[in-house]
């Protein structure tokens, strides 16, 4: 039993992944960006679960950007985990 909690990498329920959802425009026009990423730095604006927080520069002139809302939020309702908009339409989640 203990060692098939083991084997799950998500058995405690935190999450653990190595790059954001995020839209195109969040991430911006060059394909070479450096992130960094801090571990359970703040929580999420809808669930208030700590989660991993992802900030980068999405061009030279930019503002930084980070994430937002956790990885499981963003899924449930497939939104962009920095702007909030949808990921296939684009659209406010209120809509």
């Amino acid at each position: 039993m203990a060692h098939s909690l083991l084997k799950n990498v998500e058995a405690d329920g935190w999450e653990r992944l190595d790059f954001p959802i995020i839209c195109e425009s969040c991430l911006g026009d060059n394909p070479y960006i450096w992130m960094t990423r801090a571990d359970y730095d703040k929580e999420c604006k809808i669930c208030t679960r700590p989660f991993i927080v992802f900030r980068w520069r999405p061009g030279r002139d930019a503002r930084f950007k980070k994430s937002e809302i956790c990885q499981m939020c963003s899924k449930l309702k497939n939104v962009c985990q920095v702007c909030l908009l949808d990921l296939e339409y684009g659209l406010p989640v209120q809509i």
